[in-house]
C-alpha cells in the first residue's frame, strides 16, 4: 500500500509504504526533495502510529530545506487493519512450544501465526527498529554509493528505542550527528498518584488490559462515530485527518490491545526516575 500527498509543497515528494519487518507489514513514510546529505530518522512514542507525525516532520524537513529527508515508521502491530495488528487468532495463541527459529526477527511460530512477541515487548520493537534502518542504509547506499549522515528525532518511548539500538549497533552510531527527544514521557516526574496508578496498572496487566479492551469495545459500538469526533474535537484534537486515524486505531479492539500490553512493559522496564526536575 502506498500514498503520495503532494499538496503541501510541489517540490516535496511525501510518500508512504507499507513494508514488512521481523514478519509484521509496517507503516512507513519518506519525505524527500532531490539528493540528500542527511537522514533524519524517526520513531514515535506509543502508539506507535507513523501518520500522527506526517504534517509535524513535513514541516521541519521544509524548514531545513534540500539536502535533508526523512524517515520514518510506525510500531510493529500498531496502525489501521487486521494485516498490521495481527488477527484474533495471534492474540489468543500462547506459542509455547518449538518455534521455527527462536531468533524474534524470525516472526512466525511453529503454527504459522505472527509472534506477538515482536510488538507485545521492548526488545521485539527494537528489533523491529534496526531491520528498518538496516533497509534504508542498503536502499541509500545503492542509490548515492555513500554513506548517510543521520539524525534521530524521537517521541516519547520512542528515546529508549533509538538509544537501545545505537548502543547494540556501533556502525550506526557512528553515523549519528544528533540526537533530538522529544516531551512528554510517561515516567516523567507524574503526580505521586500517579506514579502507583501506573505501577499497579503495569503489575496487573492481567485484569486491566481485559477490562480496559473490553471498556474501548462498548464504548466504540455504543457510541456514533459523530459523538467520538465531536469528543476528540472538545479535547483539542483540532486537525480532522489526526481525528480519523485516532477513531480508526481505537476502534480496533486489537490494536488497543497492542498498545496497552507495549505500554504496560514499558512502565515495568523503565521504571521510575529516581531524580526531581528542577525548573
Amino acid at each position: 500500500m502506498s500514498h503520495r500527498n503532494d499538496s503541501v509543497q510541489e517540490e516535496w515528494s511525501i510518500h508512504g509504504e507499507r513494508i514488512r519487518f521481523c514478519g509484521w507489514p509496517t507503516d512507513t513514510l519518506s519525505i524527500d526533495n532531490g539528493r540528500p546529505h542527511t537522514l533524519i530518522l524517526f520513531i514515535p512514542g506509543n502508539p506507535g502510529v507513523i501518520h500522527w507525525y506526517t504534517n509535524f516532520l513535513t514541516r521541519i524537513v521544509q524548514q531545513l530545506g534540500k539536502g535533508f529527508a526523512v524517515r520514518g515508521l510506525s510500531y510493529a502491530g500498531h496502525g489501521v487493519g487486521d494485516d498490521v495488528v495481527g488477527t484474533n487468532d495471534d492474540h489468543s495463541r500462547s506459542f509455547r512450544g518449538r518455534r521455527k527459529n527462536e531468533d524474534l526477527c524470525e516472526s512466525m511460530n511453529a503454527d504459522g501465526g505472527k509472534d506477538m512477541r515482536v510488538p507485545w515487548t521492548m526488545e521485539g520493537q527494537i528489533h523491529h527498529k534496526i531491520q528498518w534502518i538496516d533497509k534504508i542504509l542498503r536502499d541509500w547506499r545503492c542509490e548515492f554509493e555513500c554513506e548517510p549522515k543521520l539524525i534521530f528525532i524521537t517521541h516519547s518511548i520512542g528515546a529508549y528505542f533509538a538509544q537501545s539500538l545505537l548502543l547494540r549497533r556501533s556502525d550506526i552510531l557512528e553515523k549519528t550527528k544528533h540526537i533530538i527527544h522529544l516531551m512528554p514521557f510517561i515516567r516523567f516526574d507524574p503526580p505521586p498518584m500517579k506514579k502507583r496508578l501506573l505501577s499497579y496498572a503495569a503489575y496487573s496487566q492481567n485484569y486491566t488490559i481485559p477490562m480496559m479492551t473490553a471498556l474501548t469495545r462498548v464504548l466504540t459500538t455504543a457510541l456514533p462515530r459523530n459523538w467520538i469526533d465531536s469528543y476528540l474535537k472538545q479535547m483539542g484534537m483540532d486537525c480532522t485527518k489526526g481525528r480519523e486515524i485516532a477513531m480508526d486505531i481505537f476502534m480496533n479492539t486489537k490494536m488497543v490491545k497492542n498498545h496497552l500490553v507495549l505500554g504496560m512493559q514499558e512502565l515495568r522496564v523503565i521504571g521510575l526516575p529516581n531524580f526531581t526536575w528542577k525548573i
